[in-house]
């Protein structure tokens, strides 16, 4: 009981920290609020993380009513939704996805204001994005029907949500410790991890869904 607690855990953190990569958003968030004021940067990386913790929270909670009401099946979502971290672990991979994620910052950063910038982009969609959603929702499903179960299994979320705004407020002293090449090998990484884990929701989609042992 205790080992496959732990191991779920440990798979749940994986995914949804290497969905939110915070070590991604150390150059990002330094970058945008570089000349800033302390209180200003305090405001911005408090806002982002309690911003993205709730909608993760709210996907959480009413993913699967959601699914339900447009009558999506949940083998389905985990297939789909597999394909599409898939496609995001080859990103990381190949370090396309911290291009994207910069220039979306740049482009916020031209268009809306300082504190602005705690909704977008850095809540939606660099913590809690397309990736981070869809791996809540499905950790969500793989819990008990009770809520007791959900908000024990909603624990890595919180953890990797958590862990971003660490980042975030230590990003200018991080830049100064980690290298970029440093950061570039722990993205490929995550990447690969994550691969490897949405196969396994793929596979799995497939199998419920045909019936296959």
């Amino acid at each position: 009981m205790a080992e496959t607690f732990t191991s779920t855990f440990i798979n749940n953190f994986i995914l949804i920290f290497v969905a939110i990569d915070p070590f991604a958003l150390i150059p990002i968030f330094a970058g945008i609020t570089h000349g800033l004021k302390k209180n200003e940067i305090k405001r911005i990386y408090l806002r982002a993380t309690v911003i993205s913790f709730v909608i993760l929270f709210f996907f959480s909670i009413l993913g699967h009513s959601l699914l339900s009401v447009m009558g999506i099946n949940i083998n389905s979502f985990k297939i789909i939704g597999g394909l599409f971290l898939i496609f995001i672990a080859f990103e990381m991979v190949f370090e396309k996805r911290d291009e994207r994620r910069q220039n979306l910052a740049d482009t916020a950063l031209d268009e809306v204001s300082v504190i602005s910038l705690a909704t977008f982009p850095l809540a939606i969609p660099l913590i809690a994005g397309p990736g981070s959603i869809t791996i809540t929702m499905l950790i969500a499903e793989n819990s008990g029907p009770d809520i007791v179960s959900k908000m024990i299994n909603f624990f890595p979320v919180t953890l990797s949500v958590f862990l971003a705004g660490i980042c975030m407020w230590l990003s200018s002293k991080l830049t100064e410790i980690i290298s970029m090449s440093l950061l570039s090998v722990i993205q490929r990484v995550f990447g690969l991890l994550l691969g490897a884990l949405a196969i396994e929701y793929v596979i799995s989609g497939i199998k419920n869904t045909f019936g296959l042992s």
